[in-house]
């Protein structure tokens, strides 16, 4: 296994230094968040995903396993946190709060720069990849598992319409697949916006963080922690063995479905009322403990 304490200098104390800063930005400031996320999520992300994958080509092939191996890990977490739920007797809406908590990942603000910093701009491509195919899950399973009955699919299907990263995935792809020669000035801004992504990212995960907190239900929270930070890592090395992933993809993969739980857990379970506060208390605690194991983790895939 490598040393861990340079992965763990090099890959993942710049992630939590840049989001000490939006940290204390939020803190101090009290700054528009929603106004800077938006920012990211309408405008620097698709740049960023568009550039990534024109410049950084996936194979078909590749692209399938990535696709299976990122649906699978999340039906699997899916149906194992169900039946933990069901053995513990838990009320419907803590199930759907620890659902929510273990089956997605914070894929963007933290998964990206971490596969930047750890496998440069393969694994950065590969991050998007897998942030845009746990966007798609996460609006239409997701919202199912927040609502329960009070979504409609048509609810689903135009959240996930919304999603602009899917437009800039199909866009991509069509350029790739055509041959299509896109003007140097065009590409250029394209790929200078994207690059302010990853800091923005940072900043923004930085000042959620800022916004969250432990609350009760320690038991609950540890819970979800434990089965987000140990069991999804098991898993995960399992499933790229059994999807037949190599090299910077298996890489990839695997340290993405090691990430904490997503923010848009939050999201979701505040928009449907599915105990936003416990989803808030995973949120917080997985992400600061996630540096014991992903440090871990990308030992063991290198």
């Amino acid at each position: 296994m490598t040393n861990l304490l340079p992965i763990f200098y090099s890959n993942i104390l710049p992630i939590f230094i840049a989001a000490g800063m939006g940290y204390a930005l939020e803190r101090i400031l009290r700054l528009d968040i929603k106004s800077i996320t938006r920012l990211a999520f309408y405008v620097l992300i698709p740049c960023l995903t568009f550039s990534s994958l024109i410049e950084n080509r996936i194979t078909g092939d590749e692209l399938s396993r990535m696709i299976v191996f990122i649906t699978a890990i999340t039906v699997i977490l899916w149906v194992m946190t169900w039946m933990v739920a069901r053995v513990l007797r838990l009320s419907r809406p803590v199930e759907s709060a620890l659902l929510l908590s273990t089956m997605f990942v914070n894929a963007g603000n933290y998964g990206v720069p971490l596969n930047l910093f750890a496998f440069g701009e393969p694994g950065q491509a590969r991050a998007i990849v897998y942030l845009v195919v746990s966007a798609v899950l996460s609006n239409s399973i997701g919202v199912y598992l927040a609502a329960r009955g009070r979504a409609t699919t048509r609810q689903a299907l135009l959240s996930l319409g919304k999603v602009p990263l899917i437009y800039a995935v199909l866009l991509a792809g069509l350029v790739s697949f055509s041959g299509t020669k896109l003007p140097t000035p065009l590409l250029s801004a394209v790929a200078l916006v994207g690059r302010a992504s990853v800091p923005v990212m940072l900043l923004i995960l930085g000042m959620q963080l800022a916004q969250t907190s432990l609350t009760r239900d320690i038991g609950t929270i540890s819970l979800a922690t434990f089965i987000r930070l140990i069991i999804a890592p098991a898993l995960a090395f399992g499933l790229a063995a059994v999807t037949g992933l190599r090299g910077v993809t298996r890489q990839t993969m695997i340290v993405e479905a090691s990430t904490p739980t997503a923010v848009t857990s939050t999201i979701l379970a505040l928009e449907f009322d599915a105990r936003p506060d416990l989803v808030t208390s995973v949120v917080f605690l997985s992400t600061l403990l996630s540096p014991l194991t992903l440090t871990v983790v990308i030992a063991l895939v290198k």
